[in-house]
């Protein structure tokens, strides 16, 4: 206010939008906590100590949406492997719109539960949408890169046992060792590749690659009677590490003799007659 001798007191002249108030004293105008966002215009005078009115004057209340803030509240581990699951927890602002979670990478999520599908970086994001009255939050992320899972290595043989030099095949399987992983998977997991080793006591046997994580490695060089330790080597790939499987017995056959054909009684009657 220009002119005038303090204190001032000011009035509302016009109708009150519903929800603002003027102070009579202060000339500060106010808003109830529910009240919508949008543009209020109030028509206001000012009186001096002396009497004197200043003309009405407009003035406008512009009430912007509030802001809103959502956060996830859930630890994420920073040692997760493929195959593990986590459940999400979060905090959800006021809007009347509910809060979404997405997750992208190596992850995917079903409700509020992540399941881990492939070693590699994987992103959660909390999302909330506004509305008439709140702003739209800023999403709240969390990220971790997800390790490689843990592999189980089977072998089985035929025949087995088998006879020295004999022709024996190894079937070598790899997948997901679901016994040293945090949590079941809920979804099937990547087809192991790469390729597996045969050895026995340390000597390669032979070697071949996965195909459809099943590998056939067959030999003959297995001529020695007795118990083999077979140990098959894996050689680990983007989702599963290389490891080694427990030793496998193979069983060599001690050689058979071949009998020498005996004569019967009247061959050697025959003999003696002659």
């Amino acid at each position: 206010i220009d002119g005038g001798v303090t204190p001032f007191t000011y009035e509302q002249v016009s109708s009150a939008p519903a929800g603002l108030s003027l102070d009579a004293s202060s000339g500060m105008v106010s808003g109830a906590a529910n009240l919508a966002p949008g543009t209020y215009t109030l028509t206001i005078t000012a009186t001096d100590s002396n009497g004197a009115t200043t003309l009405p004057k407009s003035v406008t209340v512009v009430i912007t949406k509030a802001a809103q803030t959502i956060a996830i509240a859930s630890p994420l581990s920073t040692h997760v492997k493929m195959g593990d699951t986590y459940t999400v927890t979060t905090t959800s602002g006021p809007s009347s719109n509910a809060l979404t979670l997405e997750a992208s990478g190596s992850c995917s999520i079903a409700g509020n539960t992540v399941t881990f599908n492939a070693a590699g970086p994987c992103t959660i994001t909390a999302k909330q949408l506004g509305d008439t009255n709140y702003l739209d939050a800023v999403p709240a992320t969390q990220t971790v890169t997800v390790a490689q899972a843990a592999s189980g290595v089977n072998i089985s043989s035929t025949p087995n046992p088998s006879q020295p030099g004999q022709a024996v095949t190894f079937t070598v399987s790899v997948a997901l060792d679901t016994t040293k992983t945090a949590a079941q998977k809920t979804k099937a997991a990547p087809v192991p590749t790469g390729t597996v080793s045969i050895s026995d006591n340390g000597t390669v046997l032979g070697s071949a690659p996965l195909v459809n994580g099943v590998a056939s490695v067959s030999t003959q060089l297995l001529t020695t009677a007795g118990s083999h330790s077979i140990v098959a080597t894996y050689s680990g790939d983007a989702n599963y590490p290389a490891t080694q499987s427990a030793a496998f017995i193979q069983t060599v056959a001690a050689a058979v003799a071949t009998p020498v054909p005996t004569l019967n009684e009247w061959a050697l009657i025959g003999l003696t007659a002659l």
